[in-house]
């Protein structure tokens, strides 16, 4: 693999992995598709990862309209933790 391509390959969509920390998110993002959840885009509501690296956590997020917002977060941390991940709620 050359300079020009990303060190841990490529996530869903081609989303290029180029740190530990990109390897990592892609993972949590793995996890939470697993279980039949879906990543926020232009066309529909979902979860977000950002964040992570350097002893920080990925903050995982939902991104849409208020209305079932906590059932869906109370969704990504059930998945999360089924595959052995901590889970914190947020300190903010």
């Amino acid at each position: 693999m050359g300079d020009d391509e990303p060190r841990f390959g490529y996530g869903q969509g081609r989303r290029p992995l180029w740190s530990e920390r990109d390897r990592d998110a892609e993972r949590v993002r793995d996890a939470l598709r697993a279980a039949g959840l879906m990543e926020f885009s232009d066309s529909r509501a979902g979860f977000v990862v950002e964040g992570g690296g350097a002893e920080r956590p990925f903050l995982v997020a939902f991104a849409g309209s208020a209305s079932g917002a906590g059932e869906q977060v109370a969704a990504y941390a059930a998945a999360l933790r089924a595959v052995g991940m901590r889970v914190e709620p947020d300190s903010q």
